[in-house]
């Protein structure tokens, strides 16, 4: 299954991300899935906006500890692993799912309704 080419609001900073479906404002921390708003924590949502940034493809998850931490912190993938959980529990009703590649990270799978 092909992804639409999602439309980079900010061709600089990738500050919004839309495919049509859906839609993540980085900046502001506004996530939506058919115009419907998606509340997450803010550690959540920048996990979330990293993975986003390229659906499809694997980030390695200390990327993804850096981007939510920072670099002062030493990864902890049992911590890393419990956000994980907790967004897929919030994202599976819209088709959204987080997959685990084991020792090297996730990548953020998009199935559009």
């Amino acid at each position: 299954m092909s992804i639409p080419e999602p439309q980079i609001q900010s061709s600089q900073d990738k500050d919004v991300y839309d495919d049509g479906y859906l839609r993540v404002e980085h900046k502001s921390y506004y996530l939506a899935c058919e115009g419907q708003p998606i509340k997450l924590p803010r550690t959540e949502f920048l996990i979330f906006s990293r993975l986003v940034r390229t659906p499809e493809r694997i980030v390695p998850a200390e990327e993804l500890w850096q981007y939510a931490w920072g670099s002062d912190k030493p990864l902890n993938p049992e911590s890393l692993h419990v956000f994980i959980y907790r967004l897929r529990g919030k994202l599976a009703p819209y088709s959204l799912q987080i997959e685990t590649m084991i020792n090297v990270g996730y990548r953020l799978v998009i199935r559009s309704a």
